[in-house]
């Protein structure tokens, strides 16, 4: 018997889902989505955001509009008329509207399907990327973003969420790591020197956690159409439809997981008054 719960309690922790998520790097601001994919006004929201600002330089090849028409709860009338675009059918796969020589002209690179894009990134990620664009005239498009440093992508979102910019404490905490980086690289600085400047750079990276944490990475200087909230929120339901198409049958996966090992656990009973049936002679 002690042999047969040992396996049974094997099998539910390898069972137990195992949560990570892409790179090891840490990233500012490292808010959690907590999206629900199991609320379709969500999921319906998120859709119609990634149609209306999104199709237009990404597609998903891997996701068709029926497919979304019946996890979604939608009607193919709803679909035809809010998603498709163009002369596209209710059977085809969410392709993107540009044209992909113009978009490797434009943006030097032919913007990346986005159908798995949650699966390889996570849904924290995505979530933050979407909430953590700034103004820097340095770079092409004017913005920059500071879970992916130097991107290469407007803020196609912009009119939603306003202009911000990074908080004097961020850019001045930034400032000091770098220069304490500089120094720590330097073979020929003096090891208390050095020393120095690993604990500034460690001081400057605690700095960086608390604003994180107290939401005091940027500083709005421009109103957009949302609120920070509704934006937030609006973000969740992208992000939420996001992973929806990553796995689309990750809720129904989980369901039929809690089944199988609840027929596993009473399968044991069974299994043990077998076991001793077999087993009288020999003891």
């Amino acid at each position: 018997m002690k042999k047969l719960i040992i396996i049974a309690i094997t099998a539910l922790t390898l069972a137990a889902p195992v949560a990570f998520s892409a790179g090891g790097d840490k990233i500012y601001p490292n808010d959690h989505a907590n999206i629900n994919l199991a609320d379709k006004e969500s999921l319906q929201n998120g859709a119609k955001l990634f149609i209306n600002y999104c199709a237009g330089c990404h597609s998903m090849q891997y996701v068709r509009y029926s497919r979304i028409a019946q996890d979604l709860d939608l009607s193919e009338e709803q679909v035809m008329e809010n998603l498709v675009l163009g002369d596209k059918k209710f059977g085809d796969t969410l392709k993107k509207s540009m044209n992909p020589k113009l978009a490797k002209k434009w943006f030097g690179v032919d913007p990346l399907d986005l159908s798995l894009v949650a699966r390889v990134r996570g849904n924290d990620w995505l979530y933050n990327y979407m909430t953590s664009f700034y103004k820097d005239d340095s770079r092409p498009f004017g913005v920059n973003n500071t879970v992916f440093p130097d991107v290469g992508m407007p803020h196609i979102l912009g009119d939603l969420q306003g202009e911000q910019v990074l908080s004097e404490e961020w850019v001045a905490a930034e400032t000091a790591i770098s220069e304490a980086k500089k120094i720590v690289a330097d073979q020929q600085a003096d090891k208390q020197v050095k020393a120095a400047a690993e604990k500034r750079m460690h001081e400057a990276e605690a700095i960086k956690e608390e604003l994180s944490h107290d939401g005091k990475i940027f500083v709005q200087i421009s109103k957009g159409s949302m609120t920070p909230e509704e934006y937030k929120h609006n973000m969740r339901d992208l992000v939420a439809f996001m992973a929806y198409t990553a796995n689309p049958v990750k809720l129904q996966s989980k369901s039929m997981g809690i089944w199988a090992i609840l027929f596993l656990v009473l399968l044991l009973i069974p299994a043990y008054f077998m076991k001793k049936e077999f087993w009288k002679d020999v003891h």
